[in-house]
């Protein structure tokens, strides 16, 4: 059907009769023609030879000149009018395919329908509400906003980038394990629509239903590709390879990561324990994911130099020590030794020598160490070891 209304399209009949619209505007009045029965038969009128008059006579010529020039100054009138209309028109179509946003102060809720562009203008109001229901061709989200105002910027400021990066960061993933991981059965997972809600009593956790991913972050809102990445691996159990590669792709493979765009490589990490061997490893201020990928190494080199325990459960505590994930990697032994970042680390390290397609056939296929990259997990970890002792020593 149309999506032209019947106003418009009445007012654009002389120009279309002339031939006088652009390409797109012909076509979509001829749709509307073809559908719409009055509107057709107005045409028709219009566009009917005129009865024939005696040119011999003065006055009918007379006559005729006055009502040609009725029809310019109507039809310049007509031309008037249906260009403003279409311009209006054209606006309206504009602005409904990038987001249909509204407020209701009630509930102080903001909603917004969107397409897959989420680079939103919203109103000042948003700093006002407290809920947030966006919905864009790729996922939905459901944000309790003061959780996001925890930050610097201002909603106005922060809440587009943050739909916009959780867009692109998604599209992103999916495109990313279809080019490089062929053989890894996720078609239909990837391909699936993500609910995603950050709320300040939600868990972290998947769930995969018949039509969607249900990814719940709580507070953890800049976690979302590593929870992503997770939910492709349907009912598998989480393991150290399974977070050392989602780590790995999540942030130092994907540009749109929200930890990324959070951080802050400068004067806060000068005052971290992994500082040095950063800047020895080649790190700079710049917030990239190669800097990122630096700064798991660096922190893999503290782990193993120091020991374990003295930071965050992702830089340094054994796996098997944390709680928020589920599998056998919490039983105690030599895999499960290592923090996340190490784990991430390493994942990086066999993505480099073997490939990022084996790597991902490891995580996704749980296959054997061995059975993938020909050599005992032990000996390949004390390579590993070998090369960031080196390396991040200086």
């Amino acid at each position: 059907m149309s999506k032209m209304p019947c106003y418009i399209v009445k007012d654009l009949l002389p120009l279309y009769a002339d031939e006088l619209l652009s390409p797109e505007s012909e076509r979509d009045v001829r749709a509307h023609l073809n559908e719409c029965e009055e509107c057709s038969a107005l045409y028709k009128q219009m566009t009917s030879p005129e009865p024939e008059i005696n040119e011999d006579v003065p006055e009918v010529n007379y006559l005729k000149k006055i009502n040609k020039g009725r029809k310019r100054l109507l039809t310049c009138a007509v031309v008037i009018v249906a260009l403003i209309a279409a311009g209006a028109f054209i606006n309206a179509r504009i602005q409904a395919a990038k987001a249909d946003i509204s407020y209701d102060k009630a509930t102080k809720t903001m909603v917004i329908y969107g397409k897959d562009d989420t680079d939103l203008k919203l109103p000042e109001t948003v700093n006002e509400a407290k809920e947030l229901d966006a919905q864009f061709d790729t996922f939905h989200a459901k944000v309790h906003l003061p959780v996001l105002k925890t930050g610097d910027e201002d909603l106005v400021t922060y809440l587009p980038a943050y739909l916009g990066r959780t867009n692109e960061s998604l599209k992103f993933i999916r495109s990313f394990l279809k080019e490089n991981c062929p053989d890894i059965d996720l078609a239909n997972r990837a391909e699936k629509y993500v609910e995603l809600s950050v709320l300040p009593d939600g868990d972290y956790t998947w769930n995969e239903v018949e039509d969607r991913i249900e990814l719940e972050i709580g507070r953890f809102y800049w976690h979302r590709e590593e929870l992503y990445i997770l939910s492709l691996l349907g009912n598998k159990s989480v393991q150290w390879k399974q977070l050392g590669d989602a780590w790995y792709l999540g942030g130092c493979i994907d540009p749109y990561n929200e930890e990324l765009a959070a951080a802050t490589f400068g004067d806060s990490l000068k005052n971290a324990p992994y500082y040095d061997a950063f800047i020895k490893g080649g790190g700079t201020e710049d917030v990239t994911p190669e800097n990122y990928r630096i700064l798991n190494d660096a922190i893999s080199y503290k782990c193993l130099t120091d020991g374990m325990n003295w930071g965050t459960p992702y830089e340094s505590w054994p796996l098997y020590k944390t709680g928020v994930y589920s599998g056998p990697k919490k039983l105690p032994g030599a895999e499960n030794e290592m923090s996340v970042c190490m784990a991430t680390s390493f994942m990086g390290y066999l993505s480099d020598k073997y490939g990022f397609d084996k790597v991902s056939d490891f995580c996704f296929n749980d296959k054997e160490f061995e059975e993938v990259f020909g050599v005992d997990w032990q000996k390949e970890y004390d390579a590993w070891s070998a090369w960031i002792l080196e390396t991040y020593a200086g």
